[in-house]
């Protein structure tokens, strides 16, 4: 998932940034600056907000149009057809989140795509969880953590239960009625079909009469009776269809398959009520008491999260676990770029933008080109966002965008994230569509 588009919206202006499909350098940025951009970029790829806006392209050559209008619904466009995609990135909340259909917490998605060498506070506040968990007794977190669960599911599935039953008992004076109109209507066919028959059948016969003594005209009256009644037998018949299929539409909306089945659990109902309160009850206090327990615990840390970082907890626990505190070995550094490269690949089955908040400072000569290597070979499989004003850095990335394979996007000190005046440069397109020098303020 590369970003070719950013553009900030409001009720009078708006505000448009490009980015190469593959390496962007951008300079002039302070860190406050730097850190509202990765914050924009990380909205725009999660539950977003009215006005920002972009225009994506998958890894499989698909460009889809994220549009947050800010007086209307969000959604995302197919650009190729104009078809509505946004219910394949509607998360379980009916959010739409680019990254969330990828299964990254709207809560990490920043420090899932950001790595500098100064932490955001989102980050050394999860560091800090994670060491705090850390510390703990292990067996003892996650068998509070394992029981919680536990007891949330069965809360979970007691509700649907309860969901599912209120549902029968809403429907079930339809399912009666339509029930009542099926045995009035087999009750009327049974009652008829003899007589009607009978008639039918006689009236048949002195129509036949009728032909051999007198004349076939005197058989027409009998002939005409004889159908009536044929017509009146065949009248109850689809009666009685009609009231069966429309007991099945009520029987399939409540979700049952025969009215047996609505009786079957009415009755279950008036025996097991009781009970069933019974058990709510408990299980409201088993699952308090859990909950009590997991707090006492860790205090306000979401179950939800202390499950997805367990892997860190328990490195914490031992002693392995990587903070991602400000690093000042050369070497680390290195190693954590690559971590970052890779992590930002197609690991979950799309690419996310990676950006390098300035982590070059510490880096001699050497390793500055063995990150830059890293750097354009990952550029074939994802994007990289580069945030520095390092020379070195610099000089690079003009070389590549001589060649068109970068864009450089110079910001003036202090002038935002978008510009005040002036346009983009486009240059013509080689290779692959690229930017060569955007100045911005």
């Amino acid at each position: 998932m590369r970003i070719d588009r950013l553009e900030v919206a409001t009720s009078t202006d708006s505000m448009e940034m490009r980015l190469h499909p593959r390496i962007t350098l951008v300079t002039g940025l302070g860190r406050l600056e730097r850190e509202a951009l990765t914050a924009e970029i990380a909205t725009v790829l999660g539950t977003g907000r009215p006005g920002l806006n972009a225009e994506l392209l998958e890894d499989t050559g698909r460009i889809l149009l994220v549009e947050r209008p800010i007086d209307g619904p969000p959604r995302v466009v197919d650009a190729l057809n104009g078809e509505n995609v946004s219910e394949s990135f509607r998360t379980d909340n009916e959010a739409i989140s680019i990254a969330g259909s990828l299964g990254v917490r709207q809560n990490d998605l920043r420090s899932f795509l950001r790595l500098g060498a100064v932490n955001l506070k989102e980050e050394e506040h999860r560091d800090e969880l994670i060491r705090r968990l850390g510390r703990l007794d292990q067996d003892r977190l996650w068998a509070a953590a394992l029981t919680l669960a536990e007891v949330e599911v069965e809360v979970a599935k007691q509700s649907g239960e309860s969901q599912s039953s209120s549902r029968h008992e809403m429907y079930a004076d339809a399912i009666e009625e339509c029930h009542l109109a099926v045995e009035r209507a087999h009750e009327r066919l049974e009652n008829t079909r003899a007589a009607l028959t009978a008639s039918s059948a006689a009236l048949a016969l002195l129509a036949f009469i009728g032909v051999l003594i007198l004349h076939p005209i005197a058989a027409l009256p009998f002939l005409a009776l004889s159908m009536f009644c044929g017509g009146a037998g065949y009248y109850n018949y689809r009666q009685l269809e009609q009231a069966r299929e429309a007991e099945v539409q009520v029987l399939n909306a409540a979700g049952l398959e025969s009215y047996f089945n609505l009786q079957l659990i009415q009755v279950e109902a008036l025996t097991a009520r009781r009970e069933h309160r019974t058990g709510a009850i408990k299980l409201h206090e088993i699952h308090r008491y859990a909950k009590e327990c997991w707090e006492q615990l860790v205090g306000t840390v979401p179950l939800e999260w202390a499950v997805a970082h367990r892997t860190e907890i328990e490195g914490a626990a031992r002693g392995l676990y990587r903070s991602t505190a400000p690093v000042t070995n050369p070497a680390e550094m290195v190693d954590r770029i690559q971590r970052h490269l890779d992590r930002a690949g197609s690991r979950l089955g799309e690419s996310l933008p990676a950006l390098l908040d300035d982590p070059f400072t510490i880096l001699d000569d050497f390793d500055l080109a063995a990150v830059l290597s890293m750097i354009t070979d990952h550029a074939h499989i994802g994007q990289v966002v580069l945030l520095t004003d390092d020379q070195r850095v610099r000089g690079w990335a003009d070389q590549l965008a001589d060649r068109f394979a970068a864009a450089v996007l110079e910001l003036g000190a202090g002038s935002g994230l978008a510009p005040r005046s002036g346009t983009v440069e486009q240059q013509p397109q080689a290779d692959e569509e690229a930017v060569r020098v955007h100045t911005w303020g």
